[in-house]
This record gives C-alpha cells, sequence and structure tokens, in this order.
C-alpha cells in the first residue's frame, strides 16, 4: 500500500522537467512535496516496527524452546522441579498441598502427561471427537510433543520440484508451496503398534525440502511429524507405518460369509476407514 500511495503522489512531480529543487515553489508543489515527507516518515517507521516483530519473534521462539526442554525434563523425570517453579504455580496449591496419588507413589516423573493433555484438549473434528478409542491405545506411548516453526528452502513457491509435488497433491496447476509455518513433532516410546524397522512415510507434498525422516526403531518407538501453516492447516507429514491390524486409522469389523457345506459360514474379517487422531499423518 505504501509503495502505491508514494507513485501517485510522486505523478504530479514527475511531469516537471526541472528539479523540483529548481522548480517554481507554488502551494500545490509545497503540498505535495509535504504530503511525500509525511509518507517517507510512514514507510521508515513501518521498516523499523517490521524489524523489532521480527527481533520479538526470535526472542520468542527461543524461549519457547528453552521452556519446552525443561517441561519435558520434569515430564520424563531427568530431572526434579525447583522450588521456585513449585511455589510459583497457582493451579494447584491454594493454601494447602494436595494429597499424593497412591497409585502414582514412587513414579518417575508424571506417567501418562501427553495423553491427559490431549484428553483434556476436548478435540473435535466436525462435531465428532478427534481420538478414538483405539488412538488412545497408541498414545499411550507417546513420551513428548515439542512444537517449533519450520521453513521451506527458497521460500513460498520457489522451488520447482515442491511446487510439481503440491500440484500433483492437489491436482491444481497452480499450487503454492507454503513458505513455513509450525512443526509440530510427536516422539513415541516403544509400543506394539508402530513397524519395528520400517521406513518413516514422507509425503509428496513436502518430500523434496524435508530432511531424512528417519524410521521406527525396533521396538516401536518413532518420532512423528505434522507441517502446519501459520494457520494450522496440515501440508505434510512423516508418519510410520502400522503393524498388520493394529492400525487405529480402521474399523475392523467381523462378519459371517456363508460358504457351501459350511453350516455357521466362516468368519470374515473388513477393515473399513474410522474417524481418528492419525489420519492427520
Amino acid at each position: 500500500a505504501g509503495s502505491v500511495c508514494e507513485q501517485t503522489m510522486w505523478l504530479p512531480l514527475r511531469s516537471f522537467t526541472r528539479p523540483l529543487s529548481s522548480a517554481p515553489r507554488g502551494p500545490l508543489i509545497r503540498r505535495l512535496a509535504a504530503v511525500d515527507s509525511l509518507q517517507r516518515r510512514y514507510t521508515a517507521l513501518e521498516e523499523e516496527t517490521i524489524r523489532k516483530q521480527r527481533a520479538l519473534q526470535l526472542q520468542l521462539r527461543e524461549a519457547a524452546a528453552e521452556l519446552q526442554v525443561r517441561r519435558q525434563e520434569i515430564v520424563s523425570g531427568s530431572a526434579e522441579p525447583t522450588d521456585a517453579e513449585v511455589t510459583s504455580s497457582d493451579a494447584f496449591f491454594s493454601g494447602r498441598e494436595p494429597d499424593e496419588p497412591e497409585d502414582l507413589a514412587g513414579a518417575v516423573g508424571i506417567p501418562g502427561f501427553w495423553k491427559g493433555v490431549l484428553g483434556g484438549a476436548d478435540l473435535h473434528v466436525n462435531e465428532e471427537p478427534a481420538v478414538s478409542e483405539r488412538d488412545w491405545e497408541v498414545l499411550e506411548s507417546l513420551e513428548e510433543v515439542r512444537v517449533e516453526p519450520w521453513s521451506t528452502p527458497g521460500g513460498e513457491g520457489d522451488n520447482d520440484e515442491m511446487v510439481a509435488a503440491a500440484a500433483a497433491a492437489t491436482g491444481e496447476e497452480e499450487a503454492q508451496v507454503p513458505a513455513g509455518g509450525h512443526l509440530l513433532t510427536f516422539c513415541f516410546g516403544p509400543n506394539r503398534f508402530f513397524e519395528p524397522g520400517a521406513a518413516l512415510l514422507s509425503s509428496e507434498l513436502l518430500a523434496h525440502s524435508l530432511d531424512g525422516a528417519g524410521s521406527v526403531g525396533p521396538d516401536g518407538s518413532a518420532v512423528l511429524r505434522l507441517y502446519c501453516t501459520e494457520e494450522g492447516d496440515v501440508v505434510g507429514a512423516a508418519a510410520a507405518p502400522f503393524c498388520e491390524g493394529r492400525d487405529p486409522r480402521s474399523k475392523v469389523m467381523v462378519r459371517k460369509r456363508k460358504g457351501k457345506g459350511k453350516a455357521g459360514g466362516e468368519r470374515q474379517r473388513l477393515g473399513r476407514p474410522g474417524a481418528a487422531f492419525f489420519p492427520l499423518f
């Protein structure tokens, strides 16, 4: 907007063949010069504000990263909270310290913390629960969640291979690759759901910009990622393959199928898509 205004204001002045300093200093010229001066002051103020905003955003990201590391230390049990961290909380203490749950006496860190966080968030999609019962079984092994910024090489739409992949994924010839956004990282501990040793699956849309996705550990542990725009739309992912029959994204239904010579028929297992948390990946 500033550029358009600046160009518009300069049009009358450019009609003069002589420099402004030697042109007649009539009232119109003075007014145009004054408006131009104000616009330049605004442009300088805007540029300085953007620089400050970027510096503050960087400070916020660095501070947030430190807080996330500290939080995970306490959640995992690798470190205990300080007295200052405990006494500055007003969520748990109102003059009397609550009793320690008997079933968690002697526990390391905070057991089931991330599953509890997701459960307390009451996530819904189209008025339906976003986390299914089968999801909760997998989420029992969720040990850490991180949120951090991410960006694609070269910025929005500057990578030909990424643009081609975006067009193939969306079906739009003019598909644009987002310049970046938020990266959600989900760290899962040993479990019986992810296929041990399998390579993680990267989405085609961002395959040319993401680092190596990695693989599932021999004990089923894995690091899954969701790449989101600034608005929160998922545009890419690194997902783990599930073991056969343990994929929470589908409902397994059993029905009888009649067969010749078989009085009771035979049972047939059918997999059907179901609403769940993991289709995000």
